[in-house]
């Protein structure tokens, strides 16, 4: 074999390693992904109705993994979806793995600092924004009023919010009106000081979000909710019975039997 056989097959050989790396790699990765939303659709495998609490096993390690996906991949779009994947489960396991808390707020702070420690680099991705939205409103009720107040947690909520609706807003089923519906009605007006909080405009932003996905049980119930309160009984009774009616599983288990329970509260408090 002459020197310039020697380097071509040298050459044949390095370049067939390179492209078996790469190939490797990537099924490494996606391999990685579909283990993560594998072990988060598994989230409720282990769930105790009476306490809303599920085991924090399954979700603690998709938490790695995403974190894990979102370190090593070089691929944008798949580090943005290990992002909000990984935002979704921090809200996940602050809302139903623990009842501390002390440890609701380090979950909500730490699913909120990763989040916007690269929301800069996805500033087109309604997903990240609409999550961020979602954890800084959580925070803002595991810490007291003067707390959420002095954070300006009602303003960071609206901004996520808004910022959704005009990126996507039918992300998560109209979640960015679902947001901005629930911050109108449950932030009191203070004038001078916060004079946009609205009671009307609550019921116009969660009637968008209904119109979006009408089936989502969150939008039946905050609209429920909104329209008791602009004395809209039957209309309201009407969501209620049929989020109750529901046999199907729409949100995962937890969620599900969260907004059950919520349902039925409101029936009893506004009793025909």
């Amino acid at each position: 074999m002459d020197n310039g056989e020697y380097k071509m097959k040298h050459t044949i050989l390095a370049f067939n390693l390179i492209i078996f790396y790469a190939l490797f790699s990537h099924s490494l990765a996606e391999d990685s992904m579909t283990k993560a939303d594998s072990l988060f659709e598994q989230r409720n495998a282990i769930f105790n109705a009476a306490e809303l609490l599920a085991d924090s096993d399954n979700v603690n390690e998709a938490i790695s993994l995403y974190q894990n996906e979102f370190d090593t991949n070089a691929d944008s779009s798949k580090k943005q979806e290990a992002l909000w994947k990984l935002l979704r489960a921090y809200y996940f396991k602050g809302n139903f793995t623990t009842k501390d808390n002390s440890d609701k707020k380090q979950i909500f702070s730490k699913g909120i600092e990763i989040g916007e420690k690269y929301l800069d680099e996805f500033p087109k991705s309604a997903e990240i924004h609409c999550w961020l939205g979602i954890l800084w409103g959580y925070w803002g009720e595991v810490h007291s009023t003067l707390t959420a107040a002095r954070k300006g947690v009602p303003g960071r909520v609206k901004y996520y919010a808004e910022k959704t609706i005009a990126l996507d807003d039918t992300c998560l089923d109209g979640g960015g009106y679902r947001m901005l519906g629930r911050l109108y009605f449950k932030v009191p007006r203070i004038p001078l000081l916060m004079n946009w909080p609205s009671k009307k405009k609550s019921l116009e932003y969660l009637e968008k979000a209904y119109e979006i996905a009408p089936e989502n049980m969150l939008n039946k119930l905050y609209l429920a909710e909104v329209l008791f309160a602009n004395n809209k009984d039957e209309r309201a009774r009407k969501l209620l019975t049929e989020i109750l009616n529901t046999t199907e599983i729409k949100h995962g288990l937890a969620v599900d039997t969260w907004v059950k329970r919520q349902a039925e509260e409101l029936m009893q408090k506004y009793p025909e």
